[in-house]
């Protein structure tokens, strides 16, 4: 990376503001319509045996309201690449109505075009079980909240950073504080037999709305705290983020790298920042889940195969945006089961 880039790149970085915490509040148009604000996702292996298990939770503050979840005649898609050039593969669309009522769409395509839905392949209702012909289980309501996160510290640390400095002992001189604590989200839990997929999968999930009968990407999101920790929550940077997909993101790279370049410097964890950043941007971009069907999932700074239920994803970002191990010291609430749906739902009033 050049000089040129890597000070307009420490610039932006500096003048970052905003909260670390997964993709929860990210964009204005999420802000003002949180039932299309993607928070969280993951991949792992089905409690089927012979089945894998996708999750994309949005809105952090549902409502019992009409429309109050899951934004009507919005698309929320999971996408599922068998290959690394996002050719082959599946992107499974809900639509819901206003009532909470869904239809599921799947096209045989992980990258078409922006609002292609496909055929229909069932429907399903709020908060209920849904079990289609193709042998998917699918669910789609209301859970408890299962990401946490140490808010104190995060603060303290955004601080530091901006001034050039970092004190690895801010995660245990303030008492963490979970600001997910309590919060319910909206969930769409799918369960795709393995037979659908390739031995390798790359996921990506996006939302979409049709304005003026056109349709627009909103969001995008894979790797949690991506945007929040690598793209120095600088707007026009978010919102290309978010209007991309992974074969044309490339770009990202040297925001990643100097982004962990500048972190590690101050950490004083690496002898060759700019080499540590370039290897984390490698890592994390294109921005996508990449895991190996029917074994374990892990989401570690060491490597990334899918992210399951129990992993401390906020400490192992931190990990990787430092360059030296880091541990948040929050505790786990483990908000969640070992059967489908997972999450532990959680019923509006």
């Amino acid at each position: 990376m050049n000089k040129v880039n890597l000070t307009l790149l420490a610039t932006l970085i500096a003048s970052s503001t905003g909260a670390m915490a997964s993709h929860h509040f990210e964009t204005a148009a999420a802000l003002k319509d949180p039932a299309i604000n993607q928070l969280d996702n993951y991949v792992f292996q089905s409690s089927r045996s012979n089945s894998t298990a996708f999750i994309m939770d949005v809105n952090p503050s549902p409502k019992a309201t009409p429309g109050g979840v899951f934004k009507p005649g919005a698309l929320y898609n999971i996408h599922v690449a068998d290959d690394s050039k996002f050719k082959t593969g599946h992107t499974f669309s809900l639509i819901f109505d206003d009532k909470g009522n869904y239809t599921v769409y799947q096209i045989d395509s992980p990258n078409a075009p922006i609002g292609t839905k496909g055929k229909e392949i069932g429907k399903g209702s709020l908060d209920k079980k849904a079990e289609l012909s193709n042998g998917i289980l699918l669910w789609a309501g209301t859970a408890k909240d299962p990401f946490y996160g140490n808010s104190p510290g995060l603060h303290i640390l955004r601080q530091q950073l901006a001034e050039g400095s970092y004190d690895p002992n801010i995660w245990t001189s303030v008492k963490g504080k979970n600001i997910f604590t309590g919060r319910k989200c909206g969930a769409i839990v799918l369960d795709v037999p393995n037979d659908m997929l390739g031995k390798e999968v790359e996921v990506f999930m996006t939302t979409a709305v049709e304005q003026s009968g056109n349709w627009k990407q909103l969001q995008y999101s894979a790797i949690p705290l991506f945007s929040h920790s690598m793209l120095f929550e600088n707007e026009a940077l978010k919102r290309e983020h978010d209007q991309s997909r992974p074969d044309n993101s490339q770009d990202m790279k040297n925001f990643v790298s100097a982004r962990t370049a500048r972190a590690s410097t101050f950490a004083h964890s690496q002898k060759e920042p700019q080499v540590y950043g370039d290897k984390v941007a490698n890592m994390l971009v294109p921005d996508v889940i990449t895991y190996n069907v029917g074994t374990p999932a892990k989401f570690s700074a060491a490597s990334i195969n899918g992210r399951s239920l129990s992993d401390d994803a906020m400490s192992e970002m931190l990990t990787l945006l430092l360059g030296q191990p880091t541990d948040q010291h929050i505790t786990n609430q483990k908000l969640y089961t070992q059967d489908f749906p997972y999450l532990i739902p959680a019923p509006l009033n």
